[in-house]
């Protein structure tokens, strides 16, 4: 039992800091023995419907999509063109696989890059980083988040889930709130998760114009 503790912890310290090599090493053989089966169907998430919202129709790009959950899930009218990005190629496969399935090719693309590097080469409506910005080093995130602000539409939004947001990724969700400009803060009742949806750099121009953005805050139950 320590002995699988101290793997997984290790596993999960390389699969942050190591080489893009080695990362996707690890989330290949993650993807290709089913560690991550149990959130292959996530019907229902509360992420959807502010997708929805943003997109209205327009063009999505998700870093770390896995298996293709966001493309395959949302309804299919919500976005005109998806562009998925995951480190694993393992899980690229399977996320082709889910949209032909579905139907759905026409209008997605999946590409194996290491979202710590990887540029777009046009804008969207939403870059969504669900579940998956604490596998970018803490020490980056601002400057990651700054460089792909570039890559969003005048009118475009990020839209980041974190687990564990009042403990684990309270510092990531510090980074957001104290760089940018969030729209919407919304933690599910009942879970750790929160869900931020946020502009570019806009808020450090809305900070040096003395302009401060309204947030709207809201929770299943109620927030303290």
């Amino acid at each position: 039992m320590l002995r699988q503790k101290i793997s997984d912890k290790m596993r999960g310290i390389l699969q942050i800091y190591g080489t893009s090599k080695i990362k996707q090493r690890l989330w290949d053989d993650d993807f290709t023995h089913g560690r991550w089966e149990r959130i292959d169907k996530t019907p229902g998430d509360c992420i959807y419907p502010r997708i929805e919202k943003a997109a209205n129709g327009g063009s999505i790009l998700d870093l770390g999509c896995g298996s293709g959950n966001t493309a395959n899930e949302l309804a299919v009218d919500v976005y005109r063109d998806y562009t998925g990005v995951d480190i694993s190629s393992a899980a690229i496969a399977k996320a082709q696989k889910r949209t032909e399935a579905n139907c759905r090719a026409h209008k997605t693309s999946f590409l194996q890059s290491d979202i710590d590097n990887y540029v777009p080469d046009r804008q969207f409506d939403v870059i969504l980083f669900r579940e998956s910005i604490y596998y970018i080093r803490r020490a980056k995130i601002q400057a990651i988040l700054e460089r792909y602000s570039e890559w969003l539409t005048p009118e475009g939004v990020f839209i980041v889930k974190i687990w564990h947001g009042r403990k684990k990724g309270k510092g990531i969700v510090d980074i957001i709130k104290n760089r940018f400009e969030v729209i919407e803060e919304y933690w599910p009742e009942q879970t750790e998760s929160v869900l931020l949806v946020f502009r570019g750099n806009a808020h450090r121009a809305a900070v040096a114009l003395g302009v401060s953005p309204q947030v709207q805050i809201e929770s299943g139950a109620s927030v303290q």
